[in-house]
């Protein structure tokens, strides 16, 4: 918890003027005769951008805490359902695998981030932007919560993924709960390990 508080409070300056800069010049292609949307316009997309801020620390809190996650998931099946995978690595090792893994997610992440922006940038369908991003959000949300148990046993991430398609509503479900909770400053505090936890029971719920 301590990581996602240092990990925020890091990122929230450099985030605010990445969001301040994107307004702006987002606003620079506005029409003149349409200046008096000005400020509705930059209150929506400030909301917008804080939103996708706050869910981008949290990724990043979640990447840098990923070799200890693993072994609060293990716990939490133990604790909530008596019984789980044993999870005695070293940390060094840990560390290891752990990053490995968020490495294939990131990689699984990237391509289709590029992809919705690209989208965002179309007109029309930009205006469906805030639920195509809130969506992706929320399924990526659910992947890398959930895959820790999966990890636990030796699974891949394509096992993971398969369970989540075949249950996309819990998945769905969960990761939207997460998302929605990311959202609020500073929550990343108790929500990371709290979605470890219930990510592992829901993987437990589904296979």
């Amino acid at each position: 918890m301590a990581l996602s508080f240092v990990t925020v409070a890091l990122l929230l300056l450099p985030g605010y003027r990445v969001v301040e800069a994107a307004v702006e010049w987002t606003l620079g292609f506005l029409p003149g005769w349409l200046d008096w949307l000005g400020s509705v316009l930059a209150f929506l997309l400030y909301g917008v951008g804080i939103v996708v801020a706050l869910w981008v620390f949290g990724f990043v809190s979640v990447l840098l805490a990923s070799p200890f996650l693993g072994t609060l998931s293990a716990r939490a099946e133990r604790e909530a359902l008596g019984n789980g995978p044993d999870h005695d690595e070293s940390l060094a090792r840990a560390m290891v695998s752990g990053l490995a893994r968020e490495g294939r997610k990131l990689a699984y992440h990237l391509p289709r981030l590029a992809c919705l922006f690209l989208l965002t940038l179309v007109p029309v369908v930009n205006v469906a932007a805030p639920v195509l991003w809130f969506a992706f959000g929320a399924w990526m949300l659910a992947l890398h919560f959930v895959d820790f148990a999966s990890e636990n046993r030796g699974l891949e991430l394509d096992d993971t993924l398969a369970l989540l398609r075949a249950n996309r509503g819990p998945a769905f479900g969960f990761g939207a709960a997460v998302a929605l909770l990311m959202a609020v400053p500073f929550a990343a505090l108790v929500v990371i390990p709290a979605a470890v936890c219930g990510g592992a029971i829901l993987w437990r719920r589904l296979s």
